[in-house]
């Protein structure tokens, strides 16, 4: 029999995944399922609950100016000028990519594809309404997912510099 002598592994300092575990990533599901199913349903309080208080929301406007909106509360009230009218939209969230925040390991930047889809009520015709992308950063605090920021773009001419612009802005 061979007696193997185990010595202990050198330390090594701490480095951010670059992928978040799948755990993480199911919560980060749940998050956009219900921020997309509030927005489709129209129901302001659901939609609000996906926000932190502090966070941060950005979009792009079709004149190329980038709107900010800064606290839960700000928010609500962009948002509730724009509930309560026709639902007919569907809105869908794709192609996800994942990158580690600089700012901690509890947050991801993610950038992701969106499309919306629009029922017309007199012929029920579906029609394709608006593409464009999202530039997010997602945080946990304590057991929760929400986010931190919230950008939102229609599909630019070059949409490497609209993450850009998002970021910036």
């Amino acid at each position: 029999m061979r007696l193997t002598i185990l010595r202990p592994l050198p330390t090594v300092e701490r480095v951010p995944a670059l992928s978040p575990s799948a755990d993480v990533r199911f919560a980060i599901d749940d998050l956009y399922a219900t921020y997309l199913w509030a927005l489709d349903t129209q129901d302001i309080e659901l939609y609000i609950s996906v926000f932190w208080d502090d966070a941060v929301l950005k979009e792009n406007q079709l004149d190329d100016t980038i709107e900010t909106w800064h606290g839960a509360e700000a928010i609500r009230e962009f948002t509730a000028g724009h509930f309560g009218g026709y639902g007919g939209h569907q809105h869908r969230e794709s192609t996800r990519r994942y990158l580690p925040d600089p700012a901690g390991p509890d947050r991801w930047i993610l950038h992701s594809y969106w499309s919306t889809s629009h029922r017309v009520p007199a012929t029920n015709e579906i029609t394709f309404f608006s593409t464009g992308l999202s530039n997010d950063i997602v945080e946990r605090r304590g057991d929760e997912w929400r986010f931190a920021q919230r950008g939102i773009s229609r599909w630019p001419a070059d949409p490497k510099a609209m993450l850009q612009a998002l970021a910036d802005a």
